[in-house]
């Protein structure tokens, strides 16, 4: 899986880490949700704003 897809729906994850600033600096990211990144994913993919906002109303 490349870095720029969600590591837990597959889709893009529109991470612009690389560019300076990013919807993910700004956010508080559950260490629940973190959990469920696959270990060998874990701190390489981003999870993308979808699959956060979809965890924080649940």
């Amino acid at each position: 899986m490349e870095q720029r897809y969600c590591p837990l729906c597959k889709e893009l994850n529109h991470c612009g880490a690389n560019s300076g600033d990013c919807w993910c600096f700004h956010t508080e990211i559950p260490a629940e949700l973190l959990e469920r990144v696959p270990l060998e994913l874990s701190g390489k993919a981003c999870i993308c704003q979808r699959c956060v906002e979809a965890f924080k109303k649940h």
